[in-house]
C-alpha cells in the first residue's frame, strides 16, 4: 500500500496516454511542485459527484501519473502534460489542510505485454477514426504496438459512461478488454 496525492478529474485517463492539464489551485500547485522536485507523480481519478473545482468525490480506481512536460503559461496557470502509468485501487482517502486529497492505494497487477491478435483490423480502424475526431482533446498517444495500448486507447476515446470506463481500468487482461470493447461497439455506438 501506499499513500499518494490525488487529482480528480472529469475525464478518465488510461496508461500510455499523454494528458495536458492546467493547474491554478494552490493545492494543485504544491502537488505538481512536489511531483516535481521529488520526481515523483500523483494518483487521477475520475469524478463520481461533485467538480474539479472544489470538493469531489472520485471512484474507486485510479491511475498513477507523470509529469511529463511542464510550462508557465502567460495567463499564471501552470501547463502540464502527464503521463498516465500504474492503476491502482483508493483503499481510503482524507483531506489535507488546504484541500489535496490524498490516498492510501493499493497497485493492481501490471500487465504481461501481448501482440495484437490478427481478428482486430476492425477496431484498428476504429481507433484510427476516433483519432481523427479526437485531435481537439490534446491527448497524446503512442503509436499502437500491443494489445495493452489498443485496449487503452479505445477506452480512452469512445464515448463511455463513466461506469464502463472504470470496468474497463479495473480489468487485469487486454485481450478480455479487448472482447469486451469489440462486443459493445454496437451498443455503446447507440446510447
Amino acid at each position: 500500500m501506499s499513500l499518494i496525492p490525488l487529482f480528480p478529474l472529469n475525464l478518465a485517463l488510461f496508461p500510455g496516454i499523454t494528458l495536458p492539464l492546467r493547474i491554478f489551485e494552490q493545492r494543485y500547485l504544491r502537488l505538481v511542485t512536489e511531483s516535481l522536485k521529488s520526481e515523483t507523480g500523483f494518483g487521477v481519478a475520475l469524478i463520481r459527484s461533485g467538480k474539479e473545482v472544489g470538493a469531489a468525490e472520485v471512484w474507486p480506481l485510479g491511475l498513477y501519473v507523470r509529469i511529463v512536460d511542464w510550462s508557465q503559461g502567460e495567463e499564471g496557470l501552470l501547463h502540464v502534460d502527464v503521463l498516465g502509468h500504474s492503476r491502482f485501487r483508493v483503499l481510503d482517502t482524507f483531506v489535507e489542510e488546504d484541500g489535496l486529497r490524498m490516498a492510501e492505494v493499493e497497485w493492481l497487477e501490471e500487465e504481461a505485454a501481448h501482440p495484437i491478435p490478427e481478428n482486430c483490423d476492425g477496431l484498428l480502424a476504429v481507433l484510427n477514426e476516433l483519432k481523427q475526431h479526437a485531435a481537439m482533446l490534446s491527448l497524446k498517444f503512442d503509436p499502437v504496438d500491443s494489445a495493452e495500448a489498443l485496449s487503452w486507447q479505445l477506452a480512452q476515446l469512445l464515448p463511455l459512461e463513466d461506469a464502463a470506463r472504470v470496468e474497463l481500468l479495473a480489468s487485469q487482461d487486454p485481450l478480455e478488454r479487448l472482447a469486451s470493447i469489440a462486443s459493445n461497439l454496437d451498443r455503446w455506438a447507440h446510447e
